[in-house]
């Protein structure tokens, strides 16, 4: 209780999972233990939590726990109702196994209220693409994809898998370090237990930037342009980590682009409100803008970054100041 507390005095959204089920159902978690109880049993629990939980105002129920719930489904189902019982306020989504979304396993059930995409793809917007098309209409945000210090992350990939996020139309991203994430109590996992000094590492800081540059926009209007309607050449090749995302907001004053690396693109400019615009780069890498220019929004307009790396080009409408 006191972490939750303590995370809303912060602004921070807490993920709370009620019945950790575990990887493949195994002993990462309670899986057996769901097992070996009556339906009855996780009823009482779900009510149990809901009451207790339903007065924080910073919570999203997770359900489920990193695997596949089928063998417990009725049970995890049972404590699910339980908690609507008593709590009919806060939102759910689920936590599945990889290569799923929240919506895989819970199809068109009434309770899941926010879907996730959970993938190690490299070109991880494909998967964002299906949960934004997905005709169960639900907000996603991406829960778990490649972490800093494992699966042989660099520092522009685990960029890339959190503004692809944005710019697919997710609400969020879920940024993970290893060793932060088990508070450095399996130090073999990564060959390092110092959790601290990682809030400290370019992926925590590069997170930072992401959030001051978002929050300077009307992110939450952002349409994706997943048919390169906007950027007409330069985009890459659809399916590699290499590809270009870019959104327009919805007032179309505003258009935020990806480049995974260094490239030239083409920009109908006409695609963008007023006249004329002004134009930025933005460097993931270090949080600074540099303003490119003032463009007309007639015809269309070559970009290129000056240096190698990976950079996010931002056009405003000039007159919405």
């Amino acid at each position: 209780d006191s972490v939750i507390e303590s995370a809303y005095r912060q602004n921070i959204v807490v993920l709370l999972a009620p019945l950790y089920l575990g990887y493949d159902c195994k002993d990462e978690g309670w899986c057996a233990e769901v097992k070996i109880a009556s339906v009855s049993d996780l009823y009482s629990w779900g009510k149990y939590v809901g009451e207790r939980y339903r007065k924080f105002n910073n919570i999203i129920w997770l359900i489920g726990g990193d695997t596949d719930p089928s063998p417990v489904k009725d049970k995890v189902l049972s404590m699910v109702k339980g908690i609507r019982e008593k709590d009919t306020i806060h939102l759910f989504s689920a936590h599945n196994q990889p290569e799923t979304m929240a919506v895989t396993t819970w199809p068109d059930d009434p309770w899941l209220s926010v879907n996730n995409v959970y993938s190690y793809d490299s070109a991880i917007y494909i998967n964002y693409r299906k949960a934004y098309a997905c005709k169960q209409v639900l907000p996603y945000f991406q829960i778990e994809s490649a972490y800093e210090n494992e699966h042989n992350s660099t520092p522009q990939e685990l960029r890339s898998y959190a503004y692809w996020a944005i710019l697919s139309g997710a609400m969020g991203h879920v940024f993970g370090n290893c060793p932060v994430w088990h508070f450095g109590a399996v130090p073999a996992w990564c060959n390092t237990n110092d959790w601290k000094n990682e809030m400290n590492n370019y992926g925590s800081v590069s997170m930072d930037f992401l959030q001051r540059l978002f929050r300077s926009r009307s992110w939450h209007s952002l349409i994706p342009d997943f048919d390169n309607c906007i950027i007409t050449s330069g985009y890459g090749k659809w399916g590699t980590k290499d590809h270009v995302s870019v959104a327009l907001t919805s007032d179309a004053n505003t258009l935020i682009a990806y480049l995974p690396s260094k490239r030239s693109i083409m920009v109908d400019m006409g695609k963008i409100h007023g006249s004329k615009v002004k134009c930025w780069w933005y460097n993931t890498s270090d949080g600074k803008a540099t303003e490119i220019g003032i463009y007309s929004t007639s015809g269309k307009a070559t970009f290129t970054p000056g240096s190698a790396g990976d950079w996010v080009l931002v056009i405003d409408n000039v007159d919405a100041n």
